[in-house]
């Protein structure tokens, strides 16, 4: 076998490897979350779209809701309702102008949170976007990729400057 169809396989190798492990750590958010409030009881309408294969093996895990920055109501699930879209209604003690945040959190790690002022509207979530898990390991398997291509090419260019 010649030293370039070597080089061309670990570099298919590679690109092959991290796309893989790419995939493998992405978390699947949910796709939408809807709020609505209800003061008769007092009460809020959590719509979650969640689309997958199996909901009893993929699902939404837990289900958070603060008011006012503080935690009300903490739900652990192990299966979700439906493969798509589904809603959770919970009790609250909440009035008008009152901040109420939810975030759902996916079984593979996935997060996303909505937030509503009571009687105005959408409010700011106050963080920035979740972070992936797992994602920190993409970048030393495309640094170790990288480092390794770089080595076989520098051997490579080394020996075709010694032969001219």
């Amino acid at each position: 076998m010649t030293k370039k169809k070597i080089y061309l396989g670990l570099v298919i190798f590679f690109i092959a490897a991290t796309l893989v492990g790419t995939q493998n750590v992405r978390a699947h958010k949910p796709t939408s979350i809807l709020l609505s409030y209800s003061s008769n009881p007092s009460s809020i309408d959590v719509g979650i779209s969640h689309p997958v294969d199996d909901p009893n093996t993929h699902y939404i895990e837990t289900v958070v809701v603060k008011v006012n920055g503080t935690t009300v109501i903490t739900e652990t699930y192990t299966s979700q309702p439906n493969a798509n879209n589904f809603h959770y209604i919970y009790n609250i003690t909440a009035g008008y102008n009152d901040n109420v945040l939810v975030t759902v959190t996916c079984v593979e790690g996935g997060t996303s949170s909505i937030c509503l002022t009571i009687g105005v509207g959408s409010c700011s979530t106050g963080g920035g976007p979740p972070s992936i898990p797992g994602f920190p390991g993409v970048w030393v398997v495309i640094g170790i990729s990288v480092v390794i291509l770089l080595t076989l090419n520098y051997k490579k260019l080394r020996n075709n400057t010694t032969q001219t």
